[in-house]
């Protein structure tokens, strides 16, 4: 019989093996290391999408601080309104409601439908003592259509009066829809078709949620993201000022359209891009390292700043 050689084993299967086995932070490692190699590639949306799932893994598993330092590198590379979600939960979780709250408010500046980071945020109001503030917006959720059980809902709120934090967000939850479910149920699909390496599924069921959901920056985001990386350039533009029309300060959109404009040799147009967001957010990292890194090209190997290389 002939034996045929085992195929390399994949970053994310190589990831997931060792958190099986309990070495979720030789996991995150394992990923990080794939994301540095991955620049450029149709990987970086697959290698996201399995820190995304890492960092529930090593969440339920105890390891909070592998799980952050997961999700903190995955909204790095692509800032997604839900990967801002998961990661505010999680810093809720670890007593950090500062940090949580500004990770809500950045998901919910992406994706102003996001009711599940607007219930989370609502529900860190009222810890910290803002309780009006928060019982007035759970009741404008409701009023929108997001009410699934109202017994559970004016329970929630009861016990939200009284300062019993923990049974109100069980009921609270319970009750209030946490987004749009369609949209989260193709968005599930969607890291599905990556994780299983089959790209050209992934992109056309974007595709197709983008027709029923004209409206949402994220989506484009996501599939224009997804072109660059399959090589579809001149889509990708389009798909990324799309996203910037709905939401002119989406920093991740306009990060991935100077990628975008660099793949295309417009040099001059990407650092455009990038000098916006920075101008914006000086602290913007991915922003300055780019900028950094293409000037450094165009100047023969020397580094240079953002603000020196838009005053020369």
């Amino acid at each position: 019989m002939t034996s045929h050689p085992t195929p390399p084993e994949s970053a994310r299967d190589a990831a997931f093996r060792m958190a099986g086995e309990g070495r979720f932070g030789d996991g995150v490692q394992c990923l990080e290391r794939a994301l540095s190699a991955a620049e450029g590639t149709d990987q970086r949306q697959e290698l996201v999408a399995a820190l995304a799932e890492l960092a529930r893994r090593a969440e339920a598993g105890g390891e909070l601080e592998v799980a952050e330092r997961a999700l903190e590198r995955a909204v790095r590379e692509m800032g997604w309104a839900d990967l801002f979600c998961q990661l505010g939960c999680l810093l809720v979780r670890r007593g950090r409601r500062p940090d949580a709250r500004l990770a809500f408010d950045r998901a919910l500046a992406l994706n102003p439908r996001y009711r599940g980071a607007a219930v989370e945020r609502a529900l860190l109001d009222a810890r910290d003592g803002r309780l009006a503030e928060a019982m007035e917006t759970l009741r404008v959720l409701a009023s929108e259509g997001a009410l699934v059980e109202s017994g559970a809902f004016h329970q929630g709120l009861e016990r939200l009066g009284e300062a019993d934090f923990d049974h109100a967000e069980v009921l609270l939850r319970r009750s209030l829809h946490g987004g749009d479910a369609w949209l989260e149920e193709q968005l599930r699909r969607y890291q599905e078709l990556l994780c299983a390496s089959d790209s050209a599924s992934a992109l056309a069921l974007l595709r197709e949620a983008s027709i029923d959901r004209p409206g949402y920056p994220d989506l484009q985001l996501l599939i224009g993201a997804h072109e660059l990386q399959s090589g579809a350039i001149d889509d990708a533009v389009e798909s990324l000022t799309r996203a910037l029309e709905l939401n002119p300060g989406y920093h991740a959109a306009r990060v991935e359209l100077a990628r975008a404009f660099e793949a295309l040799g417009d040099t001059p147009q990407a650092l455009h891009q990038l000098e916006l967001v920075l101008e914006a957010d000086p602290t913007y990292v991915e922003a300055r390292q780019l900028h950094q890194r293409w000037t450094a090209r165009r100047k023969g190997g020397r580094s240079a700043d953002w603000r020196a290389s838009k005053a020369s």
